[in-house]
């Protein structure tokens, strides 16, 4: 019902004259004017404003798609993957959307995984969100209010979690989350190590502003506003889903760090004990196959989910040319393609359905965990065939292997 309401506000919009209340103005890059919080001993600054100034030689860097529920399964294999005793301490941790929320449990390690477990096996609908009442939602910003997410990141993310988190950013660690900010349409990077290290209230506040931004749904979760302040002008953004621009993310910096690691003549095909790369996949590579009303709706709802799982693939591909060129190994897991989870969106917040993802999760972590260590637009089988008529015979899949 909601991803419908949203399809038909997008056609809407889409449909009605641009009513341009700013002049084009040409975009601006913005850094923290504060620099680095910390910059750990030995370490020689190449700008002040560098995103990953201060980070120490990066050897495992995680990075967590987004998802919604389907968050489940990610916590679930990063649960499993502590169980075999193999998982690191990450150097560089990503998130968006919900891999947002999960970032700072991933990041802290192992003794987190009960936490996070607690936070996607035990929470329901009305702890994420409130619908509105159904006559003000054509004069509001979106269709339910996020303060029950609010209070739910509240109650966890504590001033011990924060300590923690500026502690290890101290260390040359670092934890990044990703929102959209409306106003520009792109993307925005924010070292939340450096947010911990700063004093609450206004590091706590900033901190989990900043995970509900990235997890704020356009259209079902307000935007979060923030007060910023440009070259002495105190400014107004409105930030959302950092899915939106990007589903995953590592900053091209990590991967530089990389290759200056891996010295000048590094091999772009990885050998054991170089750095690894690892992408968790909230959900599945490609949407399940499934017959299509010739209606308005259902075929703006089946394209807009091919687009958003074509998005995903396309930064698995982008950030596996960037890891054999930073002389990383890559490595990926994804939820099953037969995996037969219930659910028909992925803001229905269903206890049973997060309990089986988190243990689909867990199994896969367990189980190696089981990556790919290519693409899936890189995989035999997933677009290597081209349709020369309309009589097709059914190809075997093939198993991606290791570069």
């Amino acid at each position: 019902m909601i991803g419908g309401l949203l399809l038909v506000v997008a056609v809407v919009v889409g449909c009605h004259p641009r009513q341009v209340a700013d002049a084009p103005s040409k975009h601006r890059a913005l850094a923290s004017a504060d620099g680095p919080a910390v910059v750990p001993p030995g370490v020689v600054l190449a700008s002040p404003t560098d995103l990953v100034a201060g980070l120490r030689a990066p050897q495992h860097v995680l990075a967590l798609s987004s998802g919604g529920l389907y968050g489940a399964y990610s916590a679930g294999v990063l649960d499993g993957w502590s169980r075999t005793g193999t998982r690191p301490e990450f150097d560089v941790v990503t998130g968006s959307s919900t891999g947002a929320l999960i970032a700072p449990f991933a990041f802290l390690g192992s003794e987190y995984d009960a936490q996070a477990m607690k936070l996607y096996t035990g929470v329901r609908a009305e702890d994420i969100f409130r619908v509105r009442a159904w006559v003000t939602i054509p004069f509001r910003d979106a269709l339910a209010t996020s303060a029950p997410l609010r209070k739910l990141i509240q109650s966890q993310v504590d001033q011990q979690l924060m300590e923690r988190v500026a502690a290890e950013h101290r260390k040359g660690r670092r934890l990044y989350v990703g929102t959209t900010d409306l106003r520009t349409k792109r993307a925005v990077i924010w070292d939340m190590g450096a947010i911990a290290s700063r004093p609450c209230p206004e590091g706590c506040t900033l901190f989990r502003d900043v995970l509900l931004a990235s997890a704020s749904v356009p259209g079902v979760f307000p935007p979060v506003p923030f007060e910023i302040e440009v070259d002495g002008r105190r400014e107004t953004e409105l930030h959302v889903d950092g899915a939106i621009t990007a589903p995953l993310f590592m900053p091209p910096g990590v991967f530089a760090a990389a290759a200056v690691q891996n010295g000048p003549a590094f091999n772009p095909n990885p050998l054991p004990g170089a750095p690894n790369f690892y992408a968790i996949v909230a959900g599945k590579l490609y949407p399940d196959v499934g017959s299509v009303r010739r209606r308005i709706l259902p075929v703006l709802a089946a394209t807009t989910s091919a687009l958003l799982y074509a998005q995903c693939r396309a930064e698995l591909a982008n950030m596996y040319w960037q890891s054999r060129l930073s002389g990383m190994r890559y490595h990926m897991i994804a939820l099953r393609q037969d995996a037969d989870i219930a659910t028909d969106n992925a803001v229905k917040f269903d206890q049973e359905v997060m309990t089986k993802l988190y243990m689909e999760g867990q199994a896969d972590g367990q189980a190696g965990p089981r990556w790919m260590f290519v693409p899936p637009v890189l995989s035999p089988c997933d677009g290597n065939y081209a349709r020369g008529g309309l009589r097709l015979p059914t190809m075997p899949d093939i198993q991606a292997r290791a570069p």
